[in-house]
């Protein structure tokens, strides 16, 4: 829901294409690198049993949409980064055929036809469900819809609308019990977004939202690798745990403070003075034409 709401927001913001591939490109990558790589020589070198991956893996993890060439994780959270990255492409078309503002109404349908695959009426091939990522096209409607109701755009009637066959159709893609945590998150998310959730400001959280990224990239792996040492010399179950929680969070501030951050300043700034040189050679050219 987040990506859908951010990403839409995004999209309305750009003024051509490569604003928003550099945008997502400064955001995501050199995080995801650095990750990458921290992540992969501590798992070779600790070892951690079913979740080492070869230098070639790692190397192909790079693409970040390595989940399509069956190439494993060097983390295992990494397999969401693969469906982030489909939902941009597919916004990005929208974009680029001008349909951004029917973008819902098209999803609406896809989850038409993933409903009804989850209830055996047709049957989707898996290779098309997943490009089209029917099993998580709810939520990033859901999020598109929430920026629409937000900011009064279309038919606040219409999004509504949409955005409740989006939580209903959860009943059937996953179960009714799922359906109503989701229910939970969509309430909340609604909350959140009309202000009406102030205690989020609390500097605490505005910390974890700060490190969020880089803090999902870093926690699972490394955490486990902890955690099993830890039960290797019988340490408190407790201890091992809070001990991971911590070792994270520091890693996960350093890689936002040094990488994340000044990486993605400096792309988006190389970006925008490369833009700017531009403007100012059309316009010399401009005024030396005769």
């Amino acid at each position: 829901m987040v990506s859908g709401f951010v990403i839409f927001w995004t999209l309305n913001r750009v003024n051509k294409p490569l604003d928003f591939i550099v945008s997502r490109v400064s955001r995501l990558y050199p995080a995801y690198w650095c990750a990458i790589l921290i992540t992969f020589l501590i798992v070779a070198f600790y070892g951690l049993t079913g979740r080492e991956v070869s230098s070639i893996d790692a190397l192909i993890n790079i693409l970040m949409f390595h989940g399509y060439l069956k190439v494993p994780h060097v983390d295992g959270v990494y397999w969401t980064l693969t469906v982030e990255l489909t939902f941009y492409f597919w916004m990005f078309v929208f974009y680029l055929k001008s349909g951004l503002g029917k973008a819902e109404l098209v999803f609406s349908v896809l989850i038409g036809f993933s409903i009804l695959h989850s209830i055996a009426l047709i049957d989707i091939p898996k290779p098309i469900y997943t490009i089209f990522i029917l099993k998580y096209l709810p939520f990033f409607t859901a999020g598109i819809c929430f920026y629409k109701i937000i900011n009064g755009i279309n038919s606040f009637k219409r999004n509504v609308l949409v955005l409740l066959f989006s939580l209903l159709s959860t009943v059937a893609i996953y179960s009714f019990k799922h359906f109503l945590v989701f229910a939970v998150f969509y309430i909340v998310f609604y909350l959140a977004l009309s202000g009406r959730m102030k205690f989020l400001t609390f500097r605490p959280f505005v910390f974890f939202g700060g490190i969020s990224y880089s803090l999902y990239l870093i926690h699972q792996n490394i955490g486990y690798v902890i955690i099993n040492k830890f039960y290797a010399m019988q340490w408190e179950p407790l201890f091992a745990i809070c001990s991971s929680f911590i070792f994270c969070i520091i890693m996960a501030t350093l890689m936002s403070e040094f990488i994340e951050k000044p990486f993605l300043r400096y792309i988006r700034d190389s970006y925008n003075q490369s833009k700017g040189m531009q403007l100012i050679a059309t316009k010399l050219t401009f005024f030396r034409s005769p």
